[in-house]
């Protein structure tokens, strides 16, 4: 069964005339979207899901893996030789300004 009936004899008239547009335009077939095109809209809405949610986990997994080595360093001691470190290199700073500006010191 089409959405559209058949031209009587009337109908016909006034297409001939071209007061009625064609049959195609009023058919509910126009109105209605295809399953295609929602098909389509779906698969791009689901691609469009996946990058989000792999650009996501990609950005905690970076901030998880350095925390974790970062965390392994500090507990190797990593701190205590950048401390030492620091230090060292404050009273080198310290020395060699007296040195060389005796009136200073």
């Amino acid at each position: 069964m089409t959405a559209t009936a058949t031209p009587t004899v009337k109908d016909q008239d006034l297409i001939s005339s071209g007061l009625v547009e064609s049959a195609s335009v009023n058919s509910f077939a126009d109105f209605i979207p295809s399953k295609p095109n929602e098909n389509e809209l779906i698969a791009k809405q689901e691609k469009n899901e996946f990058v989000n949610v792999f650009i996501c986990h990609l950005i905690f997994y970076a901030v998880f893996c350095i925390s974790i080595v970062m965390h392994i360093l500090i507990d190797l001691g990593l701190g205590t030789f950048i401390k030492k470190t620091f230090s060292e290199l404050v009273e080198l700073a310290k020395n060699n300004f007296g040195e060389k500006n005796p009136a200073f010191a």
